[in-house]
């Protein structure tokens, strides 16, 4: 029979403040977390749940009462392995197993059932980035057969399969959050610091419960098929298992079938506010900031760094206290259509504080994105003209990309200028000096904007008659340009 315990083997990857790879486990990983940079892994959606179950289980050891109890926490500096270890022991008492394999109580799975676990799946499942299913071979080039996973593998894929969750046929119920939104995370100087400001307090909780029903791995309760609940608690809601799932290791210590079928259908959206969501309102109530193809989360940052609602809660906290003079999060996602996968994402994003707290600042750098959104699809309108009006002999998915990588460039350009250059100057300046500074800003991305045109006409364009359509099309480009400047100024 085989056991592996999620307390003392070597599952979670880490880099240390000195850049060196190590795996660790779950003791291992909390009692060096001063000293551990993050968690890595090339798998975007296992590095999240890893630090989201992380998240659950401390909020389950030290059940802070409110924001000042994390706070001290968080000047303690360190992780108290005593606190930790007498909690594990009450777990123990309550027949909790750590061990991924107990006949039992495996560890973030449900025990057999010959009622439910009829049919094996591959362990593919487990993991986006693996072809299975209505999943494309677009990260991995292993047919789904030919999968398999090392227990490490699939203890960190356990942490995410119920995060990122679509809908599918046959009753599956997407997450608890709906389709995947896109999570975020507090960025400290040291995973310490990162994890104690990503948990949430139980007066952060809202008017739900904090802990009945209580935590996934303390829970009792079978996970039925399509069964659908209406109340959940914030530990529960952190890992809420909308699929069954249960291991089936092989002789050779590799597991690559499992026992997956639909979980529970969370069906109150409306009551469960996610600690780690930014959320949108609107005129039909609230809605989880989900991504897109078309949108990285960098253009949604006024609505992610905010003082209120629409923040996620620990940045509302870190922002509202003063307890930093600038925001650092990560964020991830996974860009879903129906029951497929189209995209992993993963970015780094920050915010000073003087900008966050002040209304006219935050207004003013939507006013740059906004603007930034219009030059983009100008320039791309504009390029995509040239090339339909010289009629140049290339297919229609050369010029697709030729401008989508263009566009691209543009995006990237303006996305590292503003969280550099217009958040440094942004934060220092006066408010009444605001509007001009972003004058100031959309004259230099209206510049860099028309060099991209200029790089892709003397490439493409140069023939007398190409010349005359490329010299229309730029001063169609400026047009746009100055068009988005204006409305911008005007608002």
């Amino acid at each position: 029979m085989s056991h592996y315990n999620v307390l003392e083997e070597p599952w979670i990857p880490v880099i240390d403040l000195d850049g060196k790879r190590k795996m660790l486990g779950i003791m291992d990983t909390l009692a060096q977390a001063h000293q551990i940079k993050e968690i890595s892994d090339t798998v975007p959606s296992y590095e999240y749940g890893v630090f989201r179950f992380l998240c659950a289980f401390l909020m389950d050891v030290y059940r802070p009462e409110e924001w000042g109890s994390i706070q001290d926490l968080y000047d303690r500096k360190s992780f108290d392995m005593g606190t930790i270890q007498d909690y594990i022991e009450c777990c123990k008492k309550e027949g909790v197993s750590f061990d991924l394999f107990d006949k039992k109580r495996p560890f973030l799975q449900t025990a057999y059932n010959e009622e439910y676990d009829k049919n094996l799946v591959s362990v593919a499942a487990l993991n986006i980035a693996m072809p299975s299913g209505n999943n494309h071979i677009h990260f991995e080039h292993r047919k789904e057969q030919e999968q398999s996973m090392t227990y490490e593998e699939a203890a960190r894929g356990l942490c995410a399969l119920n995060l990122f969750c679509t809908a599918g046929a046959q009753g599956y119920p997407s997450t608890i959050n709906g389709a995947p939104p896109i999570y975020f995370v507090y960025e400290g100087a040291n995973l310490f610091e990162s994890l104690v400001y990503s948990m949430v307090a139980v007066e952060e909780g809202g008017e739900i419960s904090y802990d009945v029903p209580p935590v996934i791995w303390r829970n009792l309760s079978d996970v039925i098929p399509k069964q659908t609940e209406t109340s959940i608690s914030v530990l529960y809601g952190m890992l809420y298992p909308c699929r069954r799932v249960l291991l089936y290791p092989e002789e050779d210590g590799t597991v690559k079938k499992i026992y997956l079928c639909q979980g529970k259908n969370f069906v109150a959206y409306d009551s469960w506010k996610d600690p780690h969501v930014s959320y949108l309102y609107s005129d039909k109530g609230r809605s989880s900031l989900k991504p897109t193809m078309e949108k990285e989360p960098w253009r949604n940052i006024t609505t992610i760094f905010s003082d209120d609602v629409t923040a996620p809660v620990f940045i509302h906290r870190v922002l509202n206290e003063n307890l930093v003079d600038e925001v650092f999060v990560t964020a991830y996602s996974i860009v879903t259509n129906q029951a497929s996968y189209l995209d992993m994402q993963k970015s780094h994003l920050k915010m000073p504080r003087s900008i966050a707290m002040n209304e006219t600042k935050r207004d003013r750098v939507q006013e740059i994105i906004k603007a930034v959104e219009e030059m983009n699809h100008a320039l791309g309108k504009s390029i995509n003209g040239c090339f339909i009006a010289v009629q140049q002999d290339k297919s229609n998915k050369v010029n697709h990309r030729i401008v989508s990588d263009v566009q691209s460039k543009f995006l990237q350009q303006c996305r590292d200028y503003i969280l550099q250059e217009v958040f440094n100057e942004m934060a220092i300046v006066l408010e009444k000096d605001a509007s001009a500074c972003t004058d100031k800003f959309l004259d230099k991305l209206g510049k860099d904007c028309i060099s991209l045109f200029d790089m892709v006409a003397d490439s493409f364009f140069s023939s007398s008659r190409e010349l005359r359509e490329r010299q229309k099309m730029r001063g169609l480009l400026s047009y746009k340009i100055s068009q988005a400047r204006k409305e911008e100024k005007n608002e």
